[in-house]
């Protein structure tokens, strides 16, 4: 009777299991429904997840959250958040099923024990019924593995002795073909490199999953995983989301560690991308900007420690708006870009150089001595005339330049050097009014106003 009692145990944890991993795969349905604005198929997902968690006020709460959200285009950073919520929702209940399936193991072992022992005293062959019983055990373990096997994370449990109990496809090509597969090594370094998001490297004992055999929980800790030597493909490594917890017996000991890998290097790559275009102009490939005060006040705080001398150029493109009424904005345009163009090779390659505005250009020079100053017209307006005679342009592009120094007695701030750049430039304009050249070619019959 125990022993039958206790399969009945593990028959339903292992249900449990099965229906957690259902409840994981519809919320990543979600999640890829989110990601790519399918709404049809977001709505489709969310009702499987309203189902499946019937029983659990806590997800119907959150799904419930989801739907409205969706219905009134919320952000799609709130939803990802909520998925990911619901997600550690469902881990946290697979964790105590888990922890009831082990128990189940521990209950089995002593109804066999006890069978034995009543075997041995009053000779009753119940063989049949123990070779059931492992018959069943084995066809549970399969039907865990199939589970872990359709989980689109990285999964790994291991006990404190380092023997690795479950370990599926997905955390296998991440860790790499070359990862030992049975047992955890206390140093993975040799076959594995771990970095976090700030750069430095991660030890062994401080990884999510050594933290969890020590019995500590870990949640969206954020690394990248790095294959070395692996014999079965180049592979360029993955950014995860780890979260890791320990599993207890009833006396609290930690009998398995189990850790999930995210891959998140799509989100990441994604995120960089965005961020790269919040940054940068699109039209030149210059910071923008908010690009070029996120990076030049980084600059000015550290040059600001030694007193490194720090200069500013301002500058404007000269007839601009004569380009754009007579020529059309396409022209228009072409000046611009000619203009960067001209900025980017007279400059140095650590100089920050950005478009702020219509027709007006930034660029922070650190390390840059007052000597250097008239050196870098000159060779800013060699580069103009150069340009002037050898392309054939309908326009000459002509370009008004000041270059001010940071005071660091005053302890002038950026926008007020920005300003003292602006009234030079300005200065250095009304000089040339008298005698600057039209920007205008002769321009050809037929080739009148464009593209206004």
């Amino acid at each position: 009777m125990a022993g039958y009692l206790t399969r009945l145990s593990l028959v339903e944890s292992t249900r449990w299991v099965t229906h957690s991993s259902e409840v994981k795969l519809a919320i990543a349905e979600c999640d890829r429904a989110l990601y790519h604005g399918d709404a049809e198929a977001l709505g489709a997902a969310e009702a499987k997840v309203e189902r499946l968690t019937v029983d659990n006020p806590r997800q119907q709460q959150n799904i419930a959250q989801a739907a409205m959200l969706a219905d009134r285009r919320g952000s799609r950073a709130e939803l990802e958040g909520l998925f990911a919520a619901m997600q550690g929702e469902e881990d946290r209940l697979m964790a105590e099923r888990l922890q009831r399936f082990a128990s189940g193991r521990a209950r089995g072992a002593i109804a066999f024990v006890v069978g034995a022992a009543l075997t041995v005293v009053f000779g009753i062959g119940d063989l049949a019924l123990l070779r059931a019983q492992r018959r069943d055990l084995s066809s549970q373990r399969a039907l865990l593995e199939a589970i872990l096997e359709s989980v689109d994370e990285g999964i790994i449990a291991v006990e404190p002795s380092s023997r690795i109990v479950a370990i599926n496809a997905v955390a296998r090509s991440m860790l790499g073909g070359s990862f030992p597969r049975g047992d955890w090594p206390k140093d993975w370094r040799p076959v594995l490199t771990a970095t976090f998001e700030d750069g430095s490297s991660m030890a062994p004992e401080n990884g999510p999953l050594a933290r969890a055999m020590r019995g500590e929980t870990s949640e969206g800790v954020v690394y990248r995983i790095l294959p070395t030597n692996d014999p079965s493909a180049a592979n360029p490594g993955v950014w995860v989301s780890a979260s890791a917890r320990p599993i207890r017996d009833e006396l609290g000991r930690v009998v398995v560690a189990v850790t999930t890998l995210r891959d998140i290097t799509e989100q990441r790559a994604t995120a960089e991308r965005l961020r790269d275009l919040s940054l940068t102009d699109e039209l030149t490939g210059l910071l923008n900007r908010r690009g070029f005060l996120a990076m030049a006040n980084g600059q000015i705080a550290a040059s600001r420690r030694t007193r490194a001398p720090v200069a500013l150029l301002y500058a404007d493109v000269n007839g601009l708006k004569r380009i754009n009424d007579e020529l059309g904005h396409e022209q228009g345009d072409q000046t611009i870009q000619d203009a960067a163009q001209v900025l980017r090779s007279v400059l140095r390659e650590r100089d920050i150089v950005a478009r702020i505005g219509g027709d007006e250009f930034v660029a922070l020079l650190p390390n840059f001595s007052p000597a250097a100053r008239q050196p870098m017209l000159e060779r800013l307006a060699v580069s103009i005339r150069s340009r002037k005679e050898h392309e054939a342009r309908p326009y000459r592009l002509s370009v008004s330049a000041g270059v001010t120094f940071m005071d660091w007695e005053s302890g002038q701030s950026l926008d007020e050097l920005l300003a003292d750049a602006d009234r030079r430039m300005y200065e250095h304009k009304r000089e040339r009014a008298g005698q600057s050249m039209p920007v205008l070619r002769s321009v050809p019959s037929g080739q009148g106003k464009r593209g206004t």
